[in-house]
């Protein structure tokens, strides 16, 4: 299972099939498949924050240059679908994680129905627009791994590589109430904002990067998001403020 899968199944909900309300889900999804590409050895990185960098210093990440060193088919459609972005945008790690973004969670939510842990479920609402959902079909894995993030984020087990980069890019997702409960989720927020400020999840440049470009990424645009809906709002008030033009004379 890629870093990318075990975010996506926690994202969709088992009974629904429907996608939680996470914050630039394409974004986060395109950081673990950058992940999962410097695990793979198909990418390298250069530049970006050292292991350990504060807040400020991982925006650098957004500047740090990514590169494939082997362009071999991986075997994952998702996966490779992801290398041959990082081929054709080469580059800045920002355009790198928007450029994978775009098609991320549909290649993935593909693969995973593919291998029978989702199933892809398709109707029309109002029998015009078509809604595809994705209920588990297997839940086997998910639930293995619920309780491994439970462990470190509850009960304060130590994180391998895998797991504490998964917990990086959860963070601030919004996801973690859903995996503790209400009355655990203050303190496994805590504990994963540590974890991502920490070296577990940086124990390679590219990790590192992918985890910090996704996070500035994510700040950005929730930045331009917010920029529109001001904008919006402004040009509304504007037209209530004007004055009505007068009605034309017969």
């Amino acid at each position: 299972m890629l870093i990318a899968e075990d975010l996506l199944l926690l994202s969709v909900d088992d009974e629904t099939g429907k996608t939680a309300g996470v914050d630039n889900l394409g974004v986060r999804l395109a950081g673990a498949l950058m992940a999962d590409l410097a695990a793979a050895n198909r990418t390298l990185v250069k530049g970006g924050p050292e292991a350990g960098a504060t807040k400020e210093e991982r925006k650098q990440a957004l500047d740090a240059y990514v590169r494939v060193t082997n362009n071999d088919p991986t075997g994952h459609p998702a996966l490779d679908a992801a290398l041959q972005a990082v081929l054709a945008t080469e580059g800045k790690a920002q355009a790198v994680v928007e450029a994978i973004s775009k098609d991320a969670e549909e290649n993935l939510l593909a693969g995973l129905a593919e291998r029978g842990i989702l199933e892809k479920k398709e109707s029309k609402l109002f029998a015009m627009l078509p809604i595809t959902r994705w209920p588990a079909a297997d839940s086997a894995h998910e639930t293995a791994l619920r309780a491994t993030l439970r462990s470190v984020l509850v009960d304060g087990a130590e994180p391998d590589e895998r797991t504490a980069t998964l917990i990086s890019l959860l963070h601030g997702s919004g996801l973690i109430g859903g995996l503790v409960g209400k009355e655990n989720r203050k303190a496994a927020e805590d504990r994963a904002e540590e974890i991502a400020g920490s070296e577990y999840g940086f124990a390679t440049v590219a990790t590192q990067v992918a985890i910090a470009a996704t996070v500035a990424t994510v700040a950005v645009v929730g930045a331009g998001v917010a920029a529109a809906l001001i904008l919006a709002a402004s040009k509304d008030a504007e037209a209530a403020a004007a004055p009505a033009e007068p009605a034309p004379t017969a």
